[in-house]
């Protein structure tokens, strides 16, 4: 008699739990580039508060040559002041960039090709990392550096007043 009370209220527990987690929310979820962000159009309010609006770090954009690259955004962190004296933020995590970019196709280019970073709104700060085959990095620099053979992952890490972000996207140097 016990047993069958314990396991019906475990049941409920359980169904309650999961039915708690599982309601519809206000907020609309995207997934950018595999990291998970919840945006909030400008109607729309976040956790009952007035009008806050998750902010979002600038783009970037990769120029190879004459073809353009949007990489994927991965792990940032961003805030913005709301101007009355509160602020809006928000801590995002993801894969490593290798894991990010391992689905897509890399252009292909030679050791000479022209590349440059065009972000929306200019960093303070970055830096390019390139990633080994061991999730480990192993070459820092302030440019994206074409000397090495093969499908290469770039990281460009970039740092502003409001934040930091990082960006994935591979190429594959001939």
């Amino acid at each position: 008699m016990k047993f069958r009370f314990l396991f019906f209220a475990l049941t409920l527990i359980c169904l309650l739990s999961i039915m708690g987690c599982s309601g519809i929310n206000d907020t609309n979820e995207k997934a950018d580039n595999d990291s998970e962000v919840k945006e909030v159009s400008n109607n729309e309010e976040l956790d009952g508060s007035s009008g806050d609006v998750i902010p979002k770090p600038p783009s970037l954009t990769v120029f190879v040559g004459e073809e353009t690259i949007r990489p994927s955004l991965g792990t940032h962190s961003w805030s913005i002041d709301n101007g009355d004296g509160t602020a809006s933020g928000i801590e995002a995590g993801s894969s490593a960039p290798p894991e990010l970019v391992k689905d897509s196709n890399p252009m292909q280019v030679t050791a000479d090709t022209n590349v440059e970073l065009d972000f929306e709104e200019q960093p303070e700060s970055y830096t390019v990392r390139i990633w080994g085959e061991d999730n480990n990095v192993v070459y820092s620099s302030d440019e994206v550096v074409l000397s090495e053979k093969g499908k290469i992952v770039y990281e460009v890490l970039a740092h502003w007043e409001q934040g930091t972000a990082s960006y994935a996207f591979s190429l594959d140097v001939e």
